[in-house]
């Protein structure tokens, strides 16, 4: 695989995930945007902290056998 091809795969990857669109990739496994609500977070001085919502991209790879 060249340089330029896996730079297109990754932005077509990207893109994909951006929209909330899961892609699976046979062999290898599957790309997927999870969103994380809001969230209290309790710090080790005792201060509690309010986390903002983020989606994060999870990957499952394919199993084998």
């Amino acid at each position: 695989m060249t340089k330029d091809f896996l730079e297109a795969f990754g932005i077509v990857i990207r893109d994909q995930i951006i929209m909330k669109n899961s892609v699976e990739v046979k062999g290898l496994g599957t790309f997927k945007s999870v969103h994380h609500n809001q969230k209290q977070e309790k710090r080790a001085d005792g201060k509690v902290m309010m986390m903002p919502p983020k989606d994060i991209i999870e990957f499952t790879g394919d199993k084998k056998g």
